[in-house]
């Protein structure tokens, strides 16, 4: 439930002199959390783009700040979603005091459903927007009962344990964003969220600089800020800039639009809609995500359109091309979005004809370039226009580049400074701008997930690391996947699978067998796999006459030998990394009575 009743407040190891020497050797597990100062833990968003999730610990109190997802790469075979590993939440369940949150986007919102399967959380924090999303998904999934949510306005401020949050006005790629100030006992943190400074936003909603100078009067201890553009010189243009690109675009356009963007964001879908109602175009909206957004957007006023304006995708037959907008996911080229089917012809509703005009209005993420490319491709091939890259002018980034970078750290003044939400490189690149703004190489922190931050009024060290994996997600089946399996279904994809069945009798020798078989094998050049079986089948043999004894002189028993050793006979003479399963039985002649042992080995080398 979605609460407008908030508790408001009175009040409004260290790195060496190199940024990128920091990188070091730190122990693993899930440490003791002691000492007196405010511990600052990175789960996710550190050397990657997506899943952010931070926890603010202060003695027996605990925050945490957003939690996200991520994507998956393309060698995460059947993997949907990327999650930060929250056994150390769930370890600290009784410390738990809240979760705040600065924005509505998947990186930073979508992990809550998860957190709440094994977790509670007394109570959530967040924007209008953000919560109105949140609330969606957890009704999905039964878990809407298991928190409590409040929405917060500009410069509120709320009491969570011994914190004190006060949400500011931030500019993003989505309405309703926010900069955190966090008043904890040994000082003031402020962490940026995903930020921009956009000085002629679409919403007319600026980013809150007085409230950021005022925090520097008092005194900003720690900044964290995003680091996602730290590569990119001078400043993100405003979200204005594309409504001139959209306007000229819909102006020119013969025949139907496809726009295809984040459905996440609302400024972008919201000068779709304006657009299409400028030039007497009906939208239909594809992906039930970006249709939910719309609906709750609206609902929460941050987007205003005629009903009737949007249409089923069925009657969009009923009109003339170039009066058809179609609004849809699939910019990072999902294999299943309604982009992708669309553009290889799978999609039932949509068949692009020669003409079309596809708009590609979003920046790739990481890994997915490659997914996008193909989807451009098919576009191309079916005869549509399609716009898109970093030149067209229908997409800028939500994020800030490095003068916009620069005035957060001028503006803070901070004592101690930690860049977040980025590549590990874009970390390294950020600490290095914060020295050049002035800021001790000594006080510059560049953390990986799982490293804890030790800060006080006066000082800030390193301490040792927490358990802070990744848990892999099939949504088809709603649940995790073991990452052993993934990398089984890799070495499927790339290399195939080799199954040996052997008998053995009492003295280990062979009794019948081996009988192998192979699937997706790339044999040798000039060699029959009649001829390869022969040669693995005298493989097996040599490796089972050396018996128990090469066995345990490795510390291994039997099969695991056997596996072991096959899989270095593909890498040495085929350079290549089969799944090998071993089937291994053995059968005691003077004991008619007793069934044969079978047991399976499956090699995750």
């Amino acid at each position: 439930m979605v609460s407008d009743n908030t508790t408001p407040t009175d009040g409004p190891k260290n790195s060496r002199s190199s940024v990128s020497a920091q990188a070091q050797s730190v122990s693993s597990g899930t440490a003791s959390i002691s000492g007196a100062g405010l511990k600052v833990i990175p789960l996710g968003g550190l050397g990657e783009i997506g899943k952010n999730t931070m926890v603010l610990r202060y003695g027996n109190d605990m925050i945490l700040v957003d939690a996200g997802l991520a994507f998956p790469s393309e060698d995460m075979l059947g993997v949907d979603l990327v999650l930060p590993d929250y056994s150390f939440l769930v370890e600290n369940q009784d410390k738990i005091r809240g979760l705040v949150i600065t924005h509505g986007h998947e990186d930073h919102i979508g992990g809550i459903p998860f957190i709440l399967r094994h977790l509670s959380i007394p109570v959530i924090y967040g924007p209008s927007l953000a919560l109105g999303l949140l609330e969606g998904k957890l009704a999905e999934v039964g878990l809407e009962d298991r928190t409590v949510m409040r929405k917060v306005k500009p410069r509120q401020e709320v009491k969570i344990g011994c914190f004190s949050v006060k949400f500011i006005r931030c500019t993003h790629s989505i309405a309703d964003s926010y900069s955190l100030i966090i008043r904890t006992p040994v000082g003031n943190v402020v962490h940026t969220g995903d930020f921009k400074f956009d000085f002629t936003p679409v919403d007319g909603e600026q980013y809150d600089i007085a409230s950021l100078t005022a925090a520097a009067e008092e005194g900003v201890l720690l900044l964290m800020s995003d680091s996602t553009n730290v590569e990119r010189e001078g400043f993100t243009p405003s979200e204005r800039t594309v409504w001139r690109k959209l306007d000229e675009i819909f102006a020119n356009a013969k025949k139907r639009i496809i726009v295809t963007t984040f459905a996440s964001n609302v400024h972008r879908v919201r000068q779709v809609l304006q657009a299409a109602m400028k030039y007497e175009r009906k939208v239909t909206v594809l992906g039930r995500s970006m249709l939910n957004l719309a609906g709750i957007a609206r609902e929460l006023g941050y987007m205003t359109y005629p009903d009737g304006l949007i249409i089923p995708p069925e009657e969009t037959r009923k009109l003339p091309m170039d009066k058809v907008v179609v609004l849809t996911t699939g910019s990072q080229g999902e294999p299943l979005s309604a982009l992708t089917r669309i553009a290889n012809d799978e999609h039932k509703q949509i068949k692009i004809v020669a003409g079309d005009t596809v708009i590609i209005s979003a920046t790739p993420i990481p890994g997915n370039e490659r997914s996008i490319a193909n989807t451009i491709n098919a576009l191309f091939v079916r005869g549509a226009d399609v716009i898109y890259g970093r030149n067209a002018g229908v997409h800028v980034s939500g994020h800030a580049c490095r003068e916009e970078q620069k005035m957060m750290i001028n503006f803070c003044k901070p004592k101690f400074f930690m860049p977040v939400h980025g590549e590990y490189r874009m970390l390294v690149r950020h600490g290095e701008l914060a020295e050049e703004c002035g800021i001790s190489g000594q006080n510059v922190f560049v953390m990986e997930n799982g490293d804890v931050l030790e800060v006080f009024k006066d000082r800030a060290q390193k301490q040792a690391a927490i358990k802070a994996g990744v848990v892999l997600v099939d949504s088809s089946r709603e649940w995790e996947i073991d990452d052993q399996i993934v990398e089984q279904r890799r070495h499927l994809a790339e290399d195939g699978m080799v199954t040996v069945a052997v008998t053995l009798d009492r003295g280990k020798r062979i009794a019948a067998g081996p009988d192998i078989s192979m699937k997706g094998l790339i044999l040798p050049r000039g060699l029959s796999p009649e001829e390869f079986l022969v040669r693995l089948k005298a493989e097996v043999e040599s490796i089972l006459e050396k018996g128990a004894v090469a066995a345990k002189s490795h510390g291994m028993d039997l099969r695991t030998y056997l596996q072991h050793e096959l899989v270095n006979f593909f890498v040495e003479k085929m350079k290549s990394r089969p799944l090998v399963q071993i089937v291994l039985q053995e059968v005691v002649t003077n004991a008619p009575r007793t069934k044969p042992q079978s047991t399976k080995s499956t090699s995750r080398d």
